[in-house]
């Protein structure tokens, strides 16, 4: 008799078809579909909030410094109130758009998660969270959430969950396929 293992993996290749020929889906992978699709769409908002913060201080914060350096002794060399300026908006601006346009994207691919539809957006959307990185601040749950969200979105089952949505079925009907 071989050793059994706990921790291996069941689920090789193609699903196991049941008795009535329907696909037998792994009760944990069709549960944290849904838990990757949350974490998503807080994530984005998350980031959202970010870059629209980083986006007002690209406005406000570059207006006080120049005002604050124009108080000051005048420097023989670095750069001038305008140049120091223009480096602020450069960087808040950039830095709000690494926030906002993954954010906005991760909303609307966990939302379509959701309703069982867009499985390569949801990659897509986890993928483009490393983009947060230049907000200086979203990077480690970016990249938590991208690994953990592409074991869940490359695995055979959620492949054919996402199929099974595409064909109308509810998330009863999917959590019905699991039993034999």
């Amino acid at each position: 008799m071989e050793p059994t293992n706990p921790y291996s993996v069941q689920e090789q290749g193609t699903a196991v078809q049941s008795s009535a020929g329907q696909p037998v889906l792994s009760r944990s992978i069709v549960s944290q579909i849904r838990v990757v699709a949350i974490l998503m769409i807080v994530h984005g908002f998350l980031c959202v909030f970010l870059g629209i913060g980083l986006a007002a201080m690209s406005v406000f914060l570059p207006n006080l410094i120049v005002a604050q350096q124009q108080k000051m002794q005048p420097q023989l060399e670095g750069a001038n109130p305008q140049q120091m300026q223009t480096m602020f908006v450069a960087v808040y601006s950039g830095m709000a758009a690494a926030g906002i346009i993954p954010g906005l994207l991760q909303i609307i691919a966990g939302i379509a998660n959701l309703r069982l539809k867009g499985r390569i957006l949801g990659i897509v959307a986890l993928i483009s969270g490393l983009f947060s990185m230049g907000t200086c601040y979203c990077t480690p749950t970016a990249v938590a959430l991208l690994v953990y969200g592409l074991i869940i979105y490359l695995n055979e089952t959620t492949k054919q969950v996402f199929a099974l949505g595409a064909e109308g079925k509810s998330w009863r009907e999917i959590e019905e396929y699991r039993a034999p």
